[in-house]
């Protein structure tokens, strides 16, 4: 875990962020969440348009994002995601927290809010992506799929591979991730969007995880008018 200083001032600023997730929630939308199998330890149901503002509200600060962070509860989790400072968020930062990601609107939003936003952001989604946590590679996928841009030729070949490799998976967050990634790769251009699509067409019997991925990758070809 990622210790962090207790302070009169940092626990004035944890106490009001509480009381303002408190004044916000909303029972009804929680519940939604988990009937949809969006389930949390704590969820007081705030719409991200809310969380985003109460963390427009303070300053970036790792000790205040750390502290939000393992409260463990949905709201001060994103709220960390956005009030990590990006110029000094750490590799052990990231690490702790990608192993606290266990729902697919926190892995989203943490690879959106920060994660993407880091100068190593391309290092970690290789990392997470070969590494043999679900969840982890979920966040890897996606990440990918944010900073498909930052990738060389070589490295695009790696995750392409290991994708494929993984690609017959009955886990449906997984599969939508590796879908999404190797689409926002063909955006590389005309040769990396017919390797994409040769890649993807598999020749035998295929699952529905293996047929989504490629359908998934026709579709944005298609979008692009790029072959």
């Amino acid at each position: 875990m990622d210790y962090c200083f207790s302070t009169p001032d940092l626990d004035a600023q944890i106490a009001d962020i509480k009381k303002k997730i408190f004044s916000s929630m909303n029972g009804v939308i929680a519940e939604n969440m988990q009937k949809n199998g969006i389930v949390y330890k704590n969820n007081f149901g705030l719409n991200l348009p809310i969380i985003k503002q109460i963390a427009s509200e303070y300053k970036p600060n790792h000790d205040l994002a750390q502290r939000l962070w393992n409260l463990q509860i949905r709201e001060t989790m994103l709220l960390a995601t956005l009030l990590e400072p990006v110029e000094t968020c750490t590799r052990a930062t990231t690490e702790s927290w990608v192993h606290k990601v266990d729902q697919i609107e926190l892995s989203e939003q943490t690879v959106m809010n920060l994660f993407s936003k880091l100068n190593f952001a391309a290092k970690l989604a290789i990392d997470w992506i070969n590494s043999s946590e679900r969840w982890t590679q979920i966040s890897g996928y996606l990440l990918a799929a944010r900073v498909s841009s930052q990738f060389s030729e070589k490295q695009i070949d790696l995750i392409t591979d290991r994708a494929i490799a993984q690609s017959d998976i009955d886990e449906f967050h997984l599969y939508k991730a590796i879908a999404l990634c190797l689409s926002r790769f063909c955006r590389r251009g005309k040769s990396a969007a017919q390797k994409l699509l040769d890649k993807t067409t598999f020749t035998t019997e295929i699952s529905r995880s293996q047929e989504i991925i490629a359908d998934t990758v026709k579709q944005e070809i298609i979008f692009l008018d790029i072959l």
